[in-house]
């Protein structure tokens, strides 16, 4: 003799051959039958939505597992790649511009343009005149009249 879980398992696996047996189901047990028959009488439907939980569930271990192996795979990369060098240390416009207008027949003026030079560049040439090559934007500054802005 099949326990009646029995007979419901059996009826998940084989859901065509129970499709009207709910009311064998109310005669044992309403409780099992107000949960195996729904609206329509038909076990199938429970089937159905057995598979559509597995679904679910396989769905969402699915993200899961997505999600887990996307943040190995970050935390791979930061730790593979070197790390990136220190910024630049900002410069000190007033000591650089104070070298480069040193020989100056105005410094006032010369360190003045300088001073303006660097803010924009942050960055000033070496030496008392030309090496432009070192700081482009220096050397590309220019004024109204295409004169290198920058001494």
């Amino acid at each position: 003799m099949f326990s009646l879980m029995q007979v419901a398992d059996e009826m998940f696996l084989f859901p065509t051959i129970y499709t009207y047996s709910c009311f064998f189901f109310l005669k044992l047990d309403p409780y099992l039958t107000s949960h195996l028959c729904r609206s329509s009488g038909k076990p199938s439907q429970i089937y159905r939505m057995a598979l559509s939980t597995n679904m679910a569930a396989s769905l969402v271990l699915f993200s899961l597992l997505l999600l887990h192996f996307t943040q190995a795979e970050e935390l791979m990369s930061i730790d593979g790649a070197p790390s990136p060098s220190p910024q630049a240390q900002p410069i000190d416009c007033g000591i650089a511009c104070e070298g480069r207008c040193g020989l100056s027949k105005r410094p006032n003026l010369c360190k003045r343009s300088c001073g303006s030079c660097c803010k924009r560049c942050k960055c000033v040439p070496p030496g008392t005149s030309g090496n432009y090559e070192a700081c482009p934007c220096y050397a590309n500054l220019t004024t109204r009249k295409n004169a290198r802005k920058c001494p």
